[in-house]
């Protein structure tokens, strides 16, 4: 039975539906014209079909004078114990808790946002509303769901995850209530006009990192590349997974880990914008990428890799050139490369750009003791290469 949206008084002028089902709110939803894939509901129903057991998602349309003027989308996980004591979790938090705040900390986080996409993916709205409506607005989400008791007490709010030049008033206010904090850089090629092709953006680079990238495709000559349907993702699932799981295991801290199902259902939901790329060796799948594209960009999102065949050949690195091609191909104007690995991006030209979360646990006394915690939360070390000629950078 399809779940039955609620309805909500916000302000004098604005009310708001929510509910755990996009389908239900699809033709409302629709009506605000989002302008990010990761909104769109294509792309919300790929997550809810492969995810719903991992995730509760909570979607939200926003009224005024009863004409659908906007967005809110909402991640849901619980946090246990266990949570604070992985071993990827930031050891100079967990040093500084106490077994008392940890039995206290434990409850749930409610995200407005995404945690499988880099970038600020928690709300759209057509209109110019007050900065404070998307807060309200949580606040009284949050008191809705507590009450029905749909799901378990929220103990944090997350906001993820703001360019540090983009809805600055939102920001601003956000930070007279949360506690700010940065995890590692996105890395993001501004792709130019000159470039046609590889050749050209091969051009502008100085002959060190032309010869370099010229180098990682004679190397990996060897290996071939294909787009797969949703039925060859399908058909690959158990190497895929085995792909995957040895990149999650060498990944930093992650909330909570995409599932390989989602490979299929995007191909499935999103078509021709979700390019899932296998590549091949002796006839044998040894790497795989995925890539969004997302009106203007192109968003590398995940990689999968025999890492002993990467100690032979730079099998990563013309994964990373590839998606330089396909950037071209797409006509992007920016290629958004993601977390980690700086200094071999920046060796393509991509430049690090910091990104703002903000997060607020439910009790004050609480949000006062962990919100200095958060700033031992920070970017990694990285070094950072220039690759294109000193001509090429002036013109």
């Amino acid at each position: 039975m399809l779940d039955q949206p609620k309805q909500v008084s916000l302000t004098n002028s604005l009310t708001f539906a929510y509910s755990f089902s996009i389908q239900s709110l699809e033709r409302d939803w629709l009506q605000t014209k989002v302008d990010t894939i990761y909104l769109q509901p294509s792309y919300l129903k790929a997550l809810e079909n492969s995810l719903s057991d991992k995730v509760t998602f909570i979607y939200v349309v926003v009224y005024q004078d009863k004409l659908p003027i906007g967005v809110v989308y909402f991640q849901w996980i619980r946090i246990g114990g266990d949570f604070f004591t992985q071993e990827k979790f930031p050891k100079e938090i967990h040093s500084k808790l106490t077994s008392s705040v940890l039995k206290r900390v434990k409850g749930s986080l409610l995200l407005c946002g995404n945690f499988f996409a880099t970038g600020v993916h928690g709300f759209y709205f057509n209109s110019d509303l007050p900065t404070s409506t998307l807060s309200l607005l949580v606040k009284k989400i949050k008191k809705q769901l507590c009450a029905s008791k749909t799901i378990a007490h929220v103990k944090f709010v997350m906001y993820k995850e703001f360019w540090l030049n983009q809805d600055v008033a939102l920001q601003e206010n956000l930070l007279e209530t949360h506690a700010c904090f940065q995890i590692d850089v996105n890395m993001v090629l501004e792709i130019k006009e000159q470039w046609t092709g590889l050749d050209t953006y091969l051009e502008s680079m100085t002959t060190k990192y032309r010869t370099r990238a010229k180098s990682v495709y004679k190397k990996t000559a060897v290996v071939s590349s294909k787009e797969f349907s949703a039925k060859e993702i399908q058909e690959n699932f158990s190497i895929i997974q085995r792909l995957y799981q040895s990149v999650l295991d060498t990944a930093s801290f992650n909330m909570v880990e995409l599932s390989v199902a989602s490979f299929y259902e995007f191909k499935v939901n999103l078509k021709e914008n979700f390019i899932f790329t296998g590549y091949y060796k002796d006839d044998a799948l040894v790497a795989f990428s995925t890539a969004c594209v997302n009106h203007h960009y192109l968003d590398a999102n995940y990689v999968g890799l025999d890492y002993e065949l990467n100690k032979e050949i730079p099998v990563y690195q013309r994964i990373l050139y590839d998606y330089v091609q396909l950037a071209l191909r797409k006509k992007v104007v920016e290629l958004r490369l993601g977390r980690t690995a700086e200094l071999m991006k920046s060796s393509l030209g991509a430049v690090p750009k910091e990104m703002n979360l903000y997060i607020k646990h439910s009790n004050p006394l609480l949000h006062t003791l962990l919100k200095p915690l958060t700033h031992y939360v920070k970017p990694s070390t990285y070094e950072i290469r220039k690759p294109f000629k000193k001509s090429f950078c002036q013109s």
